[in-house]
C-alpha cells in the first residue's frame, strides 16, 4: 500500500512537471504560430487534425488502455498489442491515403488532401508509441514521457514545424511537425522500454486484450466523435477563416486544460485500477483528484474570463481578435470538461463501462441535434460554443452521478464543486480588482500580459495552501520544507 502511495505521489510530481513545461512551451510556439499562418490555413488543419485523430484512433483501439488496466500482462500480450497496432496503423494510412481527395472536395479545400497524408505519415510512428507509453503508464514511470514529450515539442514542432511555417510550407507545417515529434517519441520512449517487436498472429494471443478494448473502443469512438462534432460541422457550413478563428481560440485554452488532465489521469488510471477492488480507497483517491482538479482548473477560469482580451492580443495576434469572446466560453468550460476526463478514467479502472457509453451515445446524439438548430437559426460561432459548453456541464453531471454510483460519496463530490465555484469566482474578483484599473491606466499589454499571470499564480496558491485536503495541496505543503532547506544551504555555501 505505501509502495502504490510512493509511486503514485512521484508519477504525479513527474506527471505535473510535465504538464507545466509542456504548457508553457505549447502556449509559446502557439503564439509564434499564430503569427504565421492565417485563419483560413488554421481552417484547414483543423479539419485535417480531426483526420489525423480518427487515423490514430484506428491503431489504437482500446489496445494501449487495455495494456495499461490488464490485471496480469504476459510477454505475450506486449507482442499481441504491438502487433495489433503495427497492422491497425498500416490500414488507416493505406484508408487516408486513399479517402484524402474525397475529404477535400466535400470541405471544398484545395490543400487538404496533402495535409492530411502529412499527418497520416505519422500513423505507424505513433502505433508504436502507444505500446511504449501504455508500458511506462502501467509502471508509473513517468519521467521518460516527460522526456519524450519535452524533447519532441522542442525539435519536432518547435524546430522543424515552425521552421516549416517560417519556410512557407503554410497548413502542411504541421503536418511536418506532427511526423518529427512522432519519430522522436517513438525512438525514446523504446529505448526505455525496449519492449518485444517480434508479432504474434495467434488468436488466443487477442482474446483477454480485445475483451477489454472493445469495450473501451466504443467509448473513445462516442468520444472522438462528440469532441470533433463542432470542427466537422463548422468546416462544412461556415466560412474556412470562422473555422480557424474557433479552433485557435479552442485550442488556446482547451489544450493546455487537456494537457493537465491528461498527465493527472496518466496517473490515476494505473492507480485506481490497482485498489479498484477496495471501495473506500477508490473513493478517497478519486475525492482527492477530483478536489484538486476543480481548485486549479476554476482558478484558470476565472481568470481567463477576465483575461481574455490580453490572451489574444498575447498568443494569437491582432488577426485573431475576434476570439475574445470564444475564448471566455472555452474558459467556462475548462473546469466541466476536466472533471468529466476524470470520471471517464474512474468508470474505465473499475470496468464500468456501460454507463459511460451510454452518456456518451446520448450526449453524441444532443450535441448533434443541438449544433444542428443553433445553425439552422443562424446562429455564429460562438453560438456553437455556447451550446458545447451547456451540453458538457450536463454531460458532467451524468458522470458525476456515474461516479456517486461507483463509489458514493455524492455529497462530497457536491462540496468539491462548491470549492470550484469559490475559487473561481474569486479568481475572477481579484483579477477585476486588480486588472481592470490597470487597463483603465493604459498600462502596456507586455507588463499587463505579466501582471496576470503573476496574479494567477497568487490566486491558485492561495486557493491550494487554503484550500480543503487533497494530492495537490500534500504535495505542495511537502515541497515548501524541501525547497526551503535547499536554499538555506544553498545560502550556506555561498557565505
Amino acid at each position: 500500500m505505501t509502495n502504490l502511495k510512493s509511486r503514485t505521489v512521484n508519477a504525479m510530481k513527474w506527471s505535473y512537471l510535465t504538464m507545466f513545461i509542456v504548457a508553457l512551451m505549447g502556449l509559446v510556439f502557439s503564439a509564434i504560430l499564430s503569427r504565421l499562418l492565417t485563419p483560413k490555413e488554421f481552417g484547414v488543419v483543423a479539419i485535417a487534425y480531426v483526420l489525423q485523430r480518427f487515423g490514430q484512433f484506428i491503431g489504437d483501439l482500446g489496445v494501449g488502455q487495455a495494456l495499461v488496466q490488464k490485471p496480469e500482462l504476459s510477454g505475450e500480450d506486449v507482442q499481441a498489442g504491438f502487433t495489433s497496432s503495427i497492422g491497425l496503423g498500416l490500414l488507416a494510412t493505406v484508408a487516408a491515403w486513399l479517402l484524402a481527395p474525397l475529404a477535400g472536395a466535400y470541405y471544398s479545400m484545395p490543400d487538404l488532401p496533402m495535409v492530411f497524408r502529412g499527418y497520416a505519415a505519422a500513423y505507424m510512428l505513433t502505433a508504436m508509441v502507444v505500446i511504449s507509453t501504455s508500458l511506462l503508464r502501467r509502471q508509473l514511470n513517468f519521467r521518460p514521457l516527460l522526456i519524450g514529450e519535452v524533447v519532441s515539442l522542442v525539435i519536432g514542432h518547435g524546430l522543424f514545424g515552425l521552421g516549416a511555417a517560417y519556410l512557407g510550407f503554410g497548413a502542411f507545417s504541421l503536418a511536418i511537425s506532427a511526423v518529427a515529434q512522432a519519430l522522436i517519441q517513438m525512438i525514446i520512449l523504446y529505448a526505455y522500454t525496449r519492449h518485444s517487436l517480434r508479432l504474434t498472429f495467434r488468436p488466443e494471443s487477442y482474446r483477454a486484450l480485445y475483451a477489454f478494448a472493445t469495450r473501451v473502443t466504443v467509448i473513445n469512438f462516442l468520444e472522438f466523435v462528440s469532441s470533433s462534432l463542432d470542427t466537422l460541422m463548422l468546416g462544412r457550413l461556415y466560412p474556412q477563416a470562422e473555422l480557424g478563428i474557433y479552433k485557435r481560440a479552442y485550442n488556446t485554452v482547451g489544450v493546455p486544460a487537456l494537457a493537465f488532465a491528461t498527465s493527472l489521469t496518466r496517473v490515476l488510471a494505473p492507480s485506481f485500477s490497482s485498489i479498484q477492488s477496495e471501495s473506500e480507497r477508490l473513493r478517497r483517491a478519486h475525492h482527492s483528484a477530483l478536489v484538486a482538479l476543480l481548485i486549479v482548473m476554476s482558478c484558470v477560469a476565472g481568470g481567463i474570463f477576465v483575461a481574455a482580451p490580453e490572451v489574444v492580443a498575447v498568443l494569437l495576434g491582432s488577426q485573431f481578435v475576434g476570439a475574445v469572446i470564444l475564448v471566455k466560453i472555452f474558459g467556462l468550460l475548462v473546469p466541466f470538461m476536466v472533471s468529466s476526463n476524470l470520471a471517464g478514467v474512474l468508470a474505465e479502472a473499475t470496468a464500468q463501462l456501460r454507463v459511460k457509453t451510454n452518456i456518451q451515445a446520448v450526449y453524441l446524439v444532443a450535441l448533434a441535434l443541438s449544433f444542428w438548430t443553433a445553425y439552422s437559426l443562424g446562429g455564429s460561432v460562438e453560438v456553437i460554443a455556447l451550446v458545447m459548453l451547456a451540453a458538457i456541464i450536463v454531460r458532467n453531471l451524468a458522470f458525476e452521478l456515474m461516479v456517486r454510483s461507483i463509489v458514493g460519496g455524492g455529497r462530497d463530490i457536491l462540496k468539491s464543486y462548491g470549492v470550484g465555484v469559490l475559487c473561481g469566482l474569486g479568481t475572477a474578483a481579484l483579477f477585476c480588482a486588480v486588472i481592470v484599473p490597470l487597463r483603465g491606466l493604459g498600462l502596456s499589454l507586455p507588463l499587463l500580459f505579466i501582471a496576470e499571470l503573476l496574479l494567477g499564480g497568487l490566486a491558485l496558491g492561495v486557493a491550494i495552501f487554503l484550500g480543503p485536503p487533497n494530492e495537490l495541496k500534500s504535495l505542495a505543503l511537502r515541497a515548501v520544507p524541501a525547497v526551503t532547506s535547499r536554499l538555506r544551504r544553498a545560502t550556506g555555501k555561498g557565505s
